[in-house]
């Protein structure tokens, strides 16, 4: 899959941007324990200017690179302007401060005084961009004023008073609102729109968000607003993100209904209305915004392999614990494993040969483990089921790699700085459903990245060729 120079820049922006939440933090705690050393210093008369003056200095380059990763964040545009740029001067103002104390001694309470000030400040900002405004005194009422529904949406049709029915429920006001405002507005409304898109009042679902339109009246499956909900939880268009609140299936039920009968947001039914749950047979086979939408035979087939799993045996399941092997339980069922050797220092055969007795249930495997060799990779044939394979920084060569020809269902491979190079192109080209593709660091070469490129147009292949220019410059780039 070729990506766009714009789609380049764009994307190194992002990652550069998404070390802002990391990072933030660190000047935050360095200076306020700065400003307690001076403090502590004058009440007990005690010598503390080097400790305060290493403080300072290394709050102040914390702050700065907080700065500059905020800058590349602010720059995708799913952010209230007038806060982020509140935010923005305010830290870099604490920046200036916090160096100002570090040089300036003899004027140091003072400076580190009006530093911590303008640090709450910037802090302040920070949070409401973030959890949004009334964050620290946030209660259950509903106050989004962007969110309330106009006066005659509130008013039942006289020809309807007439009639002897039970009570009536606005099903836009009183189903679907509950569920944006909770599950969605954290990314969607007026003080943070991800994607350009704001979900906090009708003109804006109506509109969209930068990708276009997300609500088709009466076509569910049509609507991103509801699709993107059904892909995988690992696809980056998946909505909510993962690691945030997903909506349940009553939840998405109910979204299904509303758009079906015509994504109104003024019109009424009767409260003794039963919304039907989502069933299989309800999503259709349908490619939405080029990600890969659950269809009703895979729906099916995934219900199907996830039920027809053994439970995994606990007494295996706290040998692999014992060996500091991390295995998560997913799915609906927690019959899925995701397996991690991330914390295994000395890699030992055994390990693998101890999970093969769970080998139907591990869907993932990150195994980045210099000791990990081609003498081992005999092992993975037998992992079936197997959609995520992360084997960077082992010492895997393309004789290795041949072993995995037998993984049909691998969705995403990382070989990130392993030793395979162009002969095992055609082994790779051969995984049909390969979805994400990592090469950064193998012995691959340019050529070759060309043909898999060829081979694999519906694969994201990620080997390191980042192009990037100013994010607020459409023209020109400069390459690393």
């Amino acid at each position: 899959m070729v990506v766009g120079e714009n789609d380049g820049i764009m994307d190194f922006s992002k990652i550069i941007g998404q070390f802002h939440p990391l990072l933030v933090h660190l000047p935050i705690g360095i200076l306020l324990f700065a400003f307690v050393l001076i403090i502590y210093e004058r009440w007990q008369k005690a010598n503390l200017l080097s400790a305060i003056s290493i403080a300072l200095l290394l709050g102040s380059f914390a702050a700065a690179l907080s700065c500059l990763t905020g800058w590349f964040l602010a720059q995708s545009g799913d952010y209230d302007a007038e806060l982020v740029e509140k935010h923005q001067w305010t830290g870099i103002s604490s920046c200036i401060l916090g160096f100002s104390a570090y040089f300036f001694q003899k004027q140091r309470m003072l400076i580190s005084s009006i530093m911590v000030a303008v640090l709450a400040v910037a802090g302040h900002f920070g949070g409401t961009i973030t959890h949004g405004e009334n964050y620290l005194f946030a209660s259950d009422e509903k106050a989004s004023d962007t969110a309330i529904i106009s006066e005659k949406d509130t008013k039942i049709d006289s020809t309807n008073q007439t009639k002897n029915l039970v009570k009536q429920t606005f099903l836009y006001k009183e189903k679907v609102l509950p569920i944006l405002e909770k599950k969605c507005y954290n990314c969607h409304s007026s003080r943070k729109k991800k994607g350009g898109l704001r979900l906090d009042n009708e003109v804006f679902i109506r509109k969209g968000g930068k990708n276009g339109e997300i609500l088709k009246a009466g076509n569910p499956n049509k609507s991103l607003l509801y699709s993107h909900l059904l892909l995988p939880l690992e696809k980056e268009k998946h909505m909510p993100p993962k690691g945030k609140p997903q909506l349940t299936s009553n939840e998405i039920s109910i979204i299904n209904f509303w758009i079906k009968k015509g994504a109104s947001f003024t019109g009424e039914i009767e409260d003794e209305t039963i919304i039907p749950q989502i069933k299989v047979a309800e999503i259709s086979n349908v490619n939405i915004a080029s990600e890969e939408v659950l269809s009703k035979e895979s729906f099916e087939n995934l219900l199907t392999a996830e039920t027809k799993l053994d439970i995994p045996n606990e007494m295996v399941l706290q040998k692999l614990k014992n060996q500091k092997i991390v295995v998560n339980l997913e799915g609906n069922s927690g019959k899925k494993l995701d397996v991690n050797f991330v914390n295994v220092k000395n890699y030992n055969p055994t390990y693998l040969s101890d999970l093969q007795e769970l080998k139907e249930n591990v869907f993932s495997l990150k195994i980045n483990n210099k000791e990990f060799s081609d003498a081992d990779m005999d092992q993975l044939k037998e992992f079936n089921n197997l959609e995520k394979l992360n084997l960077e920084r082992t010492s895997i060569t393309d004789k290795g790699i041949k072993n995995l020809e037998s993984l049909k269902n691998l969705r995403q491979l990382n070989l990130y700085n392993t030793e395979v190079s162009d002969e095992s192109i055609e082994t790779i080209s051969s995984f049909k459903n390969l979805k994400v593709l990592y090469l950064w660091k193998t012995k691959i070469s340019e050529e070759g990245i060309e043909k898999l490129k060829k081979k694999m147009s519906n694969t994201r292949i990620e080997y390191g060729n980042f192009k990037f220019s100013k994010p607020d410059s459409l023209k020109g780039t400069v390459k690393l």
